[in-house]
């Protein structure tokens, strides 16, 4: 629950949403499921996703959200 009135805004989206939105309009793609995430670092975030394929096979997939690295660095 929020402690300031007003709408709610939306954060940013972070890997793992951005790759499930990309995944689920693939034809071999039957479902996803966040499996779960961790903060390896701080402004780090792993992701870790089950991708359900044809045929009861699954993928899992492990993404990482972390901060762009500043122009030339």
């Amino acid at each position: 629950m929020s402690d300031h009135a007003g709408p709610a805004q939306a954060g940013p989206d972070h890997a793992g949403s951005v790759l499930c939105r990309l995944l689920i309009g693939h034809p071999d793609v039957v479902d996803i499921e966040i499996l779960g995430q961790t903060e390896i670092l701080e402004g780090i975030t792993s992701y870790s996703l089950g991708v359900l394929l044809p045929g009861g096979r699954e993928l899992y997939i492990d993404v990482e959200d972390a901060p762009a690295a500043p122009p030339g660095g």
